[in-house]
């Protein structure tokens, strides 16, 4: 019988339910990905002087108990929360019913952990709030009453930005908001379009923030940029320097194909679809503002341009196009299978470098050309020897022709003012004349009348 003991000492493996039970997915459920795990260990392997992989952390071992399951109801946590109580699923699951004291108690531990997750909890909205860790997909919803003292004191606690991830920071248009763009930074936070305002004064733009990952990533010896706890869309494993080409690795053999790609880096599926569910969040509440989906675009550097073609493949809104600065297609088997085909007749933009020491040159063409086969609407752009940046002059070019109206609202406003003054006037010129016929005919039948009546005077 599983105790409360159980639930303290590990909290990162347990779901709160709306029905106050703690609900643990068993062993036996938990996959690795077999791939993951070859990479892992050749990491393990000293490479000057550094063994990169250290081990599973608590919260990638409690992930997965979850991977498997979400991925299962297609990353929907209400699906996710009816899974937990199906009969059929009753030999997969651990159920704990605690009272009094001992659920206080394991309540607390829970939000504890939470509290010293930094930056990996997310509020996310379907039927109701609820909170997951957008890194391992643990749950904790929120409408048991018991649970709503923690949770008010979550939201409003002093120094909460540092254990929530912070809503998205949203730059206003400069006029009326017509069109909105969806900015995903990329590893570290890296990127922003704020600037796109100033040249679309009708264009509102939206900069969601990832959570903090247990990353590891490599180039050679060195980490990931900024270490191995890093803001980031998708847990990243593997060796960066293994896939680069000879301009920045001299010496490295050509590459061809992403089965090569997957021998030295891992790319996380479960992780992946976790943010294009929270990107769909993101495009429905625009929506639900009065902007159309078709002037709704989104864009990504690095991490984000992987995550944007991913939604491209997802979303379930036709949105008015996509941009890729630096990026890949990721995890393109499985993508493409569950490919919803709404935006291939949207427009997509990839632009790759030559000189990137972080996606190489290679494995963005070779993402448009998968693409290409697929019959996605693409066009791709390079700057020689740019490296792991972009230009906007291609962004400005495309936003114009896909998303923006070329008139901003102020002259569409006094466009529109103008044609109701024509309209106005040509009534007013069509009153007079029809008035001035009118008129005309009278003075015409009673000059008739007239001289009838002398006619028969005459006679």
């Amino acid at each position: 019988m599983i105790t409360k003991e159980e639930i303290i000492n590990k909290p990162s493996e347990w779901i709160l339910t709306r029905r106050g039970h703690f609900i643990r997915i068993k062993d036996s459920q938990k996959v690795v990905d077999p791939n993951l795990a070859r990479i892992r260990q050749h990491l393990q392997v000293p490479y000057q002087g550094k063994t990169r992989f250290q081990g599973k952390s608590p919260e990638q071992i409690a992930k997965e108990r979850y991977d498997k399951v979400l991925e299962e109801v297609n990353f929907d946590y209400q699906k996710f929360h009816d899974w937990l109580y199906d009969i059929k699923n009753q030999a997969k699951v651990e159920i704990v019913k605690l009272t009094g004291l001992e659920y206080e108690e394991a309540v607390k531990k829970i939000f504890e952990h939470i509290e010293n997750s930094k930056r990996k909890w997310r509020w996310r909205r379907e039927k109701e709030i609820f909170l997951v860790n957008e890194e391992t997909g643990q749950v904790i919803y929120s409408d048991f009453p018991s649970h709503n003292l923690f949770f008010w004191d979550l939201m409003f606690r002093e120094g909460r930005e540092e254990v929530l991830i912070p809503l998205s920071k949203e730059i206003e248009s400069k006029e009326k908001h017509t069109a909105t763009l969806i900015f995903l930074h990329g590893t570290g936070g890296a990127g922003s379009l704020n600037h796109m305002t100033n040249q679309f004064p009708s264009l509102k733009v939206i900069h969601p923030y990832s959570p903090i990952l247990k990353y590891d990533m490599w180039h050679g010896s060195n980490p990931a940029p900024g270490g191995q706890q890093e803001q980031g869309w998708i847990n990243v494993t593997g060796d960066v320097h293994e896939l680069m080409e000879s301009d920045v690795c001299p010496g490295n053999p050509p590459r061809t194909n992403y089965e090569e790609v997957t021998k030295s880096v891992h790319l996380d599926y479960p992780q992946l679809r976790r943010a294009t569910s929270y990107i769909d969040e993101i495009i429905e509440q625009e929506i639900a503002r009065g902007i159309p989906a078709e002037k709704i675009a989104i864009a990504g550097y690095s991490q984000g341009a992987l995550l944007t073609l991913a939604v491209a493949l997802t979303t379930k809104y036709k949105l008015g196009g996509f941009i890729s600065l630096s990026g890949i297609l990721p995890c393109h088997d499985k993508l493409l299978v569950t490919t919803k085909n709404l935006n291939k007749t949207t427009p997509i933009l990839i632009i790759n470098n030559s000189g990137d020491k972080w996606v190489p040159f290679w494995a963005g063409r070779k993402s448009y050309q998968i693409l290409q086969d697929w019959g996605y609407n693409l066009e791709f752009k390079t700057y020689p020897n740019l490296g792991h940046t972009w230009k906007d002059e291609k962004l400005v070019e495309f936003l114009k022709k896909n998303i923006l109206v070329r008139e901003n609202p102020s002259q569409k406003d006094s466009s529109n003012l103008d044609k109701w003054n024509n309209i106005k006037k040509t009534l007013i010129v069509m009153s007079w004349v029809v008035g001035g016929v009118i008129l005309l005919a009278f003075i015409w039948l009673l000059n008739r009348r007239k001289s009838k009546k002398f006619v028969v005077k005459n006679t």
